[in-house]
């Protein structure tokens, strides 16, 4: 399965923009409204004329029928910045396809999305060494972000919480910090939090397998993790089974419960389901996107 966008993926791209729920502050011009006052064609308010203002945006109705200067006001137009979070972490290579290959195809939509909308968009690679890229903007921006995604891999170590904390005590500006990670980490909760307290809004992305959600094991079983290089001996039975799906449940519901708190969103996705299908039943339908 290639993460690369094909030719029906843009057009079912096109059109689409990124629907944050907070207003952020940006750095430079872009096609987003916010409640600060400047220069746009969307008019917010009247205010009284002060020496020094700019005559062009003078009511010379008001000013003619009551002999009071007042001064128009509108809402500024800015950028949003869009960060895409890819984990990076070794258990993202589990799955056919790998739950890594999916996330590295929604962090190009995502990206793509954001750079049609005059957004700026910040890909990082967490849980590897490497400075962060600028800002990209436009559709240009599209051949780099691909490039990003195509030498990523999914080889650290170190959990997602981790690196995720990293990212929020680091000197990016807040935006809408998009994670796109199988969150299978017991401190996942703590690094949304923080997040969120940073003031960046989250949106979160899980990625599962299908063997993940219901696995198809039997007998005595010894399981290695990836990252931590711990193993633990089990014997799949049906109660264990059971159980594993319940825990596997309420950590999902936590984390979806963690966003929620901290006004973000989060969808959970598997590596069975197409673009399509994620673009459908997850951003338009969970109020991600706008047409």
């Amino acid at each position: 399965m290639s993460f690369v966008l094909e030719a029906p993926h843009f057009r079912l791209l096109e059109g689409l923009r990124l629907a944050p729920r907070k207003t952020m502050a940006g750095r430079v011009r872009g096609e987003r409204l916010t409640r600060r006052k400047g220069i746009s064609i969307e008019f917010a308010d009247y205010r009284d004329y002060v020496d020094g203002d700019d005559l062009r945006h003078l009511d010379w109705n008001v000013l003619a029928r009551l002999q009071s200067p007042v001064i128009k006001t509108y809402q500024d137009e800015e950028d949003l910045a869009a960060h895409l979070l890819l984990d990076c972490s070794l258990s993202m290579g589990f799955g056919e396809p790998t739950k890594f290959e999916v996330a590295r195809r929604i962090a190009c939509a995502v990206g793509y999305i954001s750079l049609c909308g005059q957004d700026a968009a910040f890909p990082r690679a967490l849980g590897r060494r490497q400075e962060p890229m600028a800002a990209l903007r436009g559709r240009v921006g599209y051949h780099r972000l691909a490039a990003w995604a195509s030498e990523a891999v999914a080889d650290s170590k170190r959990g997602i919480a981790e690196t995720l904390r990293e990212f929020a005590v680091s000197t990016a500006r807040p935006g809408l910090a998009v994670v796109i990670s199988d969150g299978l980490d017991p401190s996942i909760g703590a690094a949304i939090r923080l997040l969120g307290g940073r003031g960046h809004e989250v949106g979160f992305v899980q990625i599962l397998s299908r063997e993940e959600l219901d696995p198809d094991i039997e007998g005595d079983l010894r399981l290695l993790d990836v990252e931590t290089e711990s193993m633990v001996e089990i014997t799949a039975t049906g109660h264990a089974l059971r159980e594993y799906r319940s825990r596997l449940a309420e950590h999902c519901q936590s984390i979806a419960e963690e966003c929620r708190r901290v006004g973000g969103r989060y969808l959970r996705t598997t590596n069975g389901d197409s673009l399509e299908t994620f673009l459908r039943d997850g951003l338009k339908r969970g109020g991600w996107v706008t047409s």
